[in-house]
């Protein structure tokens, strides 16, 4: 008979989840063990594998099933001001990959490790995939704001891979421990990568918007 899953298990993922966003693919299974007060057998008794904890303990098991963007951009078109829907995108999307960056740095490393458990490429295909259907995404939602006049017309495709690179690179830097400790995106921090960005799409009578 199969080992029920207990409430230890969410001791175990509670502990992996806090360590793994205060010092990211560093944190280790001992780590982790003495975080949850078990011994490191007991983690390898219900996670095969580091890569397997790590999947379990940041969700990302699941994001095949969340929707590619945290905001429903085609409903807010129009509405609100555009500077204030991007920060609240932005918000979104580096608590997203502050959760998924361990994941695939894991996933990389052990495609290069005998034994290792090796993310498959259809794997990559869909994390790719979803990437590149967030900056179309993001670009058709600017898109339909320029024909509002509420924004400039440009390069909208450059403009969201730079501001989805901005906060994938915050993100990055926090999950490696460059950043703060265990500090999450903040809005201070997104705001100001939309102010610098908004200079290139405010229309020149701000008024209009």
């Amino acid at each position: 008979m199969a080992r029920p899953v207990t409430i230890q298990d969410d001791v175990l993922l509670k502990a992996a989840r806090e360590l793994f966003l205060e010092r990211g693919v560093r944190a280790t299974t001992a780590e982790i063990a003495a975080r949850a007060k078990v011994s490191p057998g007991i983690l390898f008794k219900r996670f095969k594998s580091k890569e397997a904890l790590f999947r379990a303990a940041m969700g990302s098991q699941t994001v095949d099933a969340e929707p590619p963007l945290p905001v429903d951009l085609d409903a807010r078109v129009g509405k609100g001001r555009v500077e204030d829907t991007l920060v609240e995108l932005g918000l979104g999307l580096a608590e997203k990959s502050q959760r998924f960056i361990p994941t695939l740095m894991m996933a990389w490393s052990n495609r290069q490790t005998p034994g290792g458990e090796a993310t498959s490429p259809s794997d990559l295909e869909r994390a790719s995939g979803r990437a590149a259907a967030r900056v179309e995404k993001i670009a058709d939602y600017l898109a339909q704001e320029a024909r509002l006049g509420r924004v400039r017309d440009g390069d909208f495709q450059v403009f969201a891979q730079t501001f989805v690179g901005a906060l994938w690179h915050h993100a990055f830097l926090t999950v490696v421990g460059a950043g703060r400790k265990g500090s999450a995106p903040s809005r201070e921090h997104v705001r100001r990568v939309v102010d610098t960005l908004w200079a290139g799409l405010a229309p020149p009578a701000r008024a209009k918007r």
